[in-house]
């Protein structure tokens, strides 16, 4: 099964498509979406807009997450978390064997990773355009750190009310969104937005810039 991204002069299609993508999900086989836009980056650090983020949602998976069609928060790349008496530290336990599309693993470290990527300035691969979409995403964060490979710490200066929901929003960037930090380092933070590897679902097969992007199942996907 794979999905396929077209780019179109119209949104017409998209609506003519809904039905038979409702049923490939059911039934398998392939799913043609066209667009009127580009695709500017499959980079979750810096994409916003709907065309980038209907497949970013795909590519990639968060510590949290909704249960479908409600508000009930679920972990996800996060197994479970604890919080302090006091509101100002959160200790996420992840769930072990998740690898990213470029078969790396996905562990605590690369957890910190992300987060310090646009969060943190003195970090190696700090993204600056990437830290400004939105500023206020780490809201009261003091500190972030793996303390073993299925641990990560996040310690608060202040309590934030919304800091779990803001860990499994999807369609706010540079949250932690989980990427590949082997990718990142190869291709560096201007370039991965060409070459994405997270743990979701599908997976980047090809792409060619103006005309369409090839996402395949992945096999190793932790959600069965």
């Amino acid at each position: 099964m794979f999905k396929r991204w077209l780019l179109a002069s119209t949104t017409a299609a998209v609506l003519a498509i809904l039905p038979i993508a409702a049923q490939a999900q059911t039934n398998g086989g392939d799913i043609v979406v066209t667009y009127k836009d580009d695709i500017t980056t499959l980079d979750p650090a810096i994409g916003y807009d709907w065309v980038n983020w209907s497949m970013i949602k795909s590519l990639f998976s968060r510590l949290m997450d909704y249960e479908p069609g409600t508000a009930n928060l679920v972990p996800s790349l996060a197994e479970s978390f604890t919080v302090s008496p006091d509101g100002l530290t959160y200790t996420f336990h992840l769930r072990e064997g998740v690898k990213f599309h470029d078969g790396t693993p996905f562990n605590a470290q690369a957890v910190e990773f992300n987060v310090r990527r646009v969060w943190d300035p003195k970090f190696k691969y700090f993204y600056k355009r990437g830290a400004a979409i939105p500023p206020y995403r780490y809201f009261n964060l003091k500190d972030v750190k793996a303390t073993d490979d299925n641990t990560v710490v996040f310690t608060l200066s202040a309590r934030n009310a919304f800091f779990i929901e803001q860990l499994a929003e999807g369609a706010s960037p540079g949250l932690p969104t989980m990427a590949s930090p082997a990718a990142i380092e190869k291709y560096g933070n201007d370039d991965f937005g060409n070459h994405p590897a997270g743990t979701g679902p599908f997976m980047v097969k090809d792409q060619v810039k103006g005309q369409y992007v090839t996402l395949v199942r992945n096999p190793d996907y932790w959600n069965k």
